[in-house]
């Protein structure tokens, strides 16, 4: 057996074969395609190879101090016998740091060590210095402030004040740091047209005095806001308001609107003691049936009203047409005079903010009453006296059917269910309606 092996070892092919087997075991060794490095041969053994985005590990008194300049990866350059830089480079098991344990307050340059590396590799670190300054670390608790643009609000509503959850947050950070601290503010963004309340987590961010941010920890980095949204519009009744005196020979027959109510906007403290609005009209300038458009005029702390103008129509009846008028009058009153006497009283009263309901639309759809803006209409009932005094609100019920309508702009009908033997009328006959897809 042992002339057999001899006779095999010694052929020439085969000391060639196993030379070749291990030069390509000593290249697939040495050789990574995937590593982020730059190796340069030397004659002989040695080998010098650079390693980059070495991480940086810093010691020093992490409850007392805060240390700025550090950087987070350096470039090491190792040079040594093949078979030890080759450990290294694939373990990468040795340590870029700095110490800085003993270091005092202040600014200072320090170098850059390396340990768990063998002894037979000589390695230079780039940069070799580095400048760092140590400083007292303070935590503070300070109020948070939640920040969200009002211009997000819809027309018609306001927000109301801001609860945060929870209300301080511990800010921890250099001393010069802190004492910087201007704002400590909760950034919540606002969907455009916001018109009810909004609850969102928001994160929290540490300012200066020019809105700078601050290098500090925030403990919790996360609040929750809570914004409430209140309505701070109303719809009123318009009244006619008679300045001045008819003209010689003029008499007044009506004064009527195209619309008979506006919506007002303004603070809630304003809006809860304001009834109505007004047009103003200046009977001495009247001479026959004329058509004013005319501004619609309100109480001071009302910000804004929709319509801002109204068509005013005045019917006059000049002399002539007025000595007609009463004779037909007293004719009339003298036929009716006996139907009168047994006529039992009424009375005519309006109705404000009666709100209007929607009905009829598909379950895919959703829509949005535009006009009226409040989403509700006044109403005007005429009836017996004792029975008109009795009614509200809540015994009138408006609606618009949408049954069989699909997305778009619409123009709808008011309807109306009331009592029995009461006369009404809409200050608005139809409301605008857009209707919607959900899934859009």
């Amino acid at each position: 057996m042992s002339k057999l092996f001899n006779n095999v070892i010694g052929k020439n092919w085969f000391t060639k074969v196993l030379s070749l087997a291990f030069a390509l075991l000593l290249f697939s060794y040495a050789y990574d395609p995937n590593e982020s490095s730059t190796d340069v041969n030397v004659p002989g053994d040695s080998e010098t190879v650079i390693l980059e985005d070495i991480p940086v590990t810093a010691y020093y008194d992490t409850e007392n101090v805060v240390v700025t300049g550090i950087p987070k990866t350096v470039t090491v350059t190792l040079r040594g016998p093949t078979v030890h830089i080759q450990q290294a480079k694939l373990k990468k098991d040795f340590e870029v740091y700095v110490n800085l344990a003993n270091a005092n307050l202040g600014s200072k340059t320090v170098p850059l060590q390396i340990k768990n590396l063998s002894d037979k590799i000589r390695a230079t670190i780039d940069p070799e210095t580095i400048k760092v300054t140590v400083k007292e670390k303070v935590t503070q608790e300070f109020n948070v402030e939640a920040e969200f643009s009002s211009n997000a609000i819809a027309k018609g509503y306001a927000a109301g004040t801001p609860k945060i959850e929870p209300k301080t947050v511990k800010v921890t950070g250099a001393k010069d740091e802190i004492e910087k601290i201007a704002y400590v503010k909760a950034n919540v963004n606002l969907d455009g047209n916001t018109n009810e309340a909004v609850s969102q987590q928001a994160k929290v961010s540490v300012l200066d005095g020019s809105l700078n941010k601050l290098n500090v920890q925030v403990e919790p980095e996360i609040v929750e806001v809570n914004i409430p949204v209140k309505r701070t519009s109303k719809t009123v009744p318009i009244n006619i308001v008679e300045q001045g005196k008819p003209q010689d020979g003029i008499t007044i027959d009506s004064i009527t609107l195209d619309t008979k109510e506006a919506t007002i906007t303004g603070p809630e403290d304003v809006l809860k003691d304001v009834e109505s609005t007004r047009v103003e009209v200046d009977l001495s300038k009247i001479e026959k049936d004329e058509e004013l458009t005319l501004p619609v005029i309100i109480s001071n702390g009302v910000t804004s009203v929709d319509p801002e103008l109204v068509k005013v129509t005045v019917k006059v009846t000049a002399a002539q047409q007025e000595q007609e008028k009463e004779q037909k009058e007293d004719e009339q009153e003298n036929q009716d005079s006996e139907e009168a006497a047994t006529t039992e009283k009424t009375e005519t009263r309006t109705l404000s903010n009666v709100p209007i309901t929607i009905i009829g639309l598909n379950s895919d759809l959703e829509a949005t009453i535009t006009k009226p803006k409040s989403s509700s209409t006044s109403l005007r009932i005429s009836g017996e006296q004792n029975r008109v005094r009795e009614l509200s609100v809540s015994d009138f019920n408006l609606y618009i059917d949408l049954t069989g309508m699909d997305d778009g702009e619409h123009e709808v009908p008011i309807k109306v269910n009331g009592p029995d033997n009461i006369d009404w009328e809409l200050a608005t006959n139809t409301a605008s309606v857009s209707i919607t897809n959900k899934e859009a």
